[in-house]
């Protein structure tokens, strides 16, 4: 929780409409995220924690943080995965 997410530079991304569509053109595939981790993503900056996004997330959704916690891992490990966001 206390590790850093920065966004891979080579990542293009758009938001529609609340969701974001991002592309890893090194390997051409694409990754969809839904307005919650749309917002992560936009808070995702190589100075704030996870935890600390996940604090500024609370005060923009009605979740417990429990639930908040175990769905943005889940979110921040596929990224982690697809090369989307590594950790300084």
């Amino acid at each position: 929780m206390n590790r850093i997410p920065i966004r891979s530079k080579e990542i293009i991304w758009r938001n529609l409409e609340g969701e974001a569509v991002l592309l890893n053109p090194q390997t051409g595939k694409y990754f969809g995220i839904n307005e919650v981790g749309c917002s992560f993503w936009e808070k995702v900056d190589g100075k704030k924690s996870i935890a600390d996004i996940i604090d500024l997330l609370l005060n923009e959704y009605d979740v417990e943080r429990k639930t908040l916690e175990n769905d943005i891992n889940e979110l921040v490990a596929a990224m982690e995965k697809q090369n989307i966001v590594i950790y300084s």
